[in-house]
């Protein structure tokens, strides 16, 4: 599919979900690398247009929301465990089991990241009967990361944060014309009884047009007992999460920390102003008054880069004529146009600043003590471990949901007998130094041998993302295999 043929994409129906498909399409472009038009606007606003001229190409190096949401996003830096009690799922989340080879967890180290972006983010879950890198061609699992900027959502009153309508634009190719087109993929079960799945055309004004689902999928459109996605009890369900940067109570929250995008773009700006003076003000500027060398031959007289100029050497004796038609006292001398580290230093000041906005001023660190370095921003390994853990309840509840809607789509679709609840999803923490361990480590024994602390309590201590119970289970198992094994 070619660029140019990509029809403009339709508005929202309304002005609210416009103004949020509009903020949160600038944050995906600055997290994609694709912001140079955005910046470019930033530095039309900041820079009068002759000064913009001379400016030069914009630099996008500094991306303060990219590094700030990749630093965070750590939740699946391992690919998290699953269990769910004493139940084989390793058709599920075994290593060739339907989730796993799909890569669902490996999708979700960008998912985390853009929906720390974004403030949200969806994961569509469905099945593929066509794997197209497989010689033999067998049904499996499909994720597809879906960012809000192309949906549109509505949710019960009693549950505003979860959506019961699911609206997702999307480009498709048109059968007969070959050529791309929008259309908008609507799954509801506002009314459980009567769910429906249906493909709509879409007018530049976002309103639904033509039913074409028997176009695109081969059938007319699901309701009711059509509807293809339900459980093994007969209840629909929407085949998509909806993942939040924290819990809010409300669908969107697509505008907080707004001040770190539009910091970001400041940021780009600043530092396209600091490549200017580094590349045209950085080093100390001859002028003279009064007078002019002699000797000065022309260069390139028949283009635009024609100039006088004049070789000189360490032993060159420059001579100079008094200018006749200046009356001032003759002078030469030097004057400094910029300071390339103090302009650097200030810059990266403000990009601390911007980092701040996130609660990250504690734990900022950079790849250097010289703050004029200019490398990137990273966080502490301590500072990491306490974002899983701020993460990790918001995150851990829907991805139990998606293993659990994955496994009433293995069942439905792919001839499986899996639970369809009660999963649990586990986080590996983030390694401890050396060091760290050892403290740990001494602090622990310190305590069990006070009697400040239980064994499951050390447990938990060495593995944060265990509860009582698992801690419980976790002592039986390693009782069990040191007295099986003598040790």
């Amino acid at each position: 599919m070619l660029y140019d043929d990509v029809p403009p994409k339709p508005q929202a129906p309304d002005d609210y979900n416009q103004k949020r498909w509009n903020h949160t399409a600038l944050r995906r472009r600055i997290c994609q690398g694709i912001y140079e038009d955005d910046l470019v606007f930033e530095l039309k606003r900041h820079f009068p247009t002759d000064r913009l001229e001379v400016l030069g190409p914009p630099d996008l190096s500094s991306n303060c929301l990219l590094q700030i949401s990749q630093q965070l996003a750590m939740l699946y830096h391992q690919e998290p465990t699953v269990t769910h009690g004493e139940t084989d799922i390793s058709e599920l989340v075994g290593r060739a089991g339907f989730v796993s080879t799909a890569g669902f967890f490996q999708l979700m180290s960008r998912v985390q990241m853009l929906t720390i972006a974004l403030r949200e983010c969806f994961v569509r879950i469905d099945v593929t009967p066509d794997r197209p890198d497989e010689l033999v061609r067998t049904p499996s699992l499909l994720y597809r990361v879906v960012t809000p900027d192309f949906v549109i959502c509505e949710a019960s009153p009693d549950a505003p944060d979860t959506p019961l309508y699911y609206q997702e634009i999307r480009l498709r190719v048109d059968p007969e014309t070959h050529r791309p087109i929008w259309i908008a993929d609507c799954l509801d079960i506002r009314d459980e009884d009567n769910p429906k799945f249906a493909l709509y055309t879409i007018s530049p004004t976002g309103q639904l047009e033509d039913d074409v689902t028997e176009k695109y999928l081969g059938q007319p459109a699901m309701i009711g007992d059509k509807y293809p996605y339900r459980s093994s009890e007969g209840r629909p369900f929407l085949p998509v999460q909806l993942y939040h940067a924290e819990k809010t109570g409300v669908l969107f929250d697509a505008f907080s920390q707004s001040q770190i995008c539009y910091g970001s773009l400041t940021a780009s700006a600043l530092f396209s102003f600091y490549v200017k003076c580094v590349r045209d003000n950085s080093w100390p500027q001859k002028f003279a008054v009064g007078v002019y060398p002699m000797g000065l031959s022309q260069a390139d007289g028949d283009m635009t880069s024609r100039r006088a100029s004049i070789t000189t050497d360490p032993s060159s004796i420059l001579m100079f004529a008094g200018d006749p038609d200046s009356n001032a006292q003759p002078m030469i001398g030097t004057f400094q146009f910029s300071d390339p580290d103090k302009i650097l230093e200030s810059i990266t000041k403000y990009e601390t600043r911007v980092c701040s906005s996130a609660g990250l001023s504690a734990e900022i660190l950079r790849q250097s003590g010289d703050p004029r370095s200019g490398f990137a921003i990273s966080l502490s390994r301590e500072g990491q471990r306490q974002a899983t853990k701020k993460f990790a309840p918001v995150f851990r509840y829907v991805d139990e949901m998606t293993i659990a809607k994955s496994a009433m789509l293995a069942n439905r679709f792919l001839g499986t007998n899996l639970p369809e609840r009660g999963y649990r999803v586990q986080y590996q923490p983030i390694g401890l130094s050396a060091e760290e361990q050892q403290k740990q480590t001494e602090d622990i024994i310190k305590q069990l041998g006070a009697g400040l602390i239980s064994p499951v309590d050390a447990i938990m201590k060495l593995n944060p993302d265990l509860d009582a119970q698992e801690a419980r289970a976790e002592l039986d198992r390693i009782r069990r295999e040191r007295a099986e094994y003598k040790v």
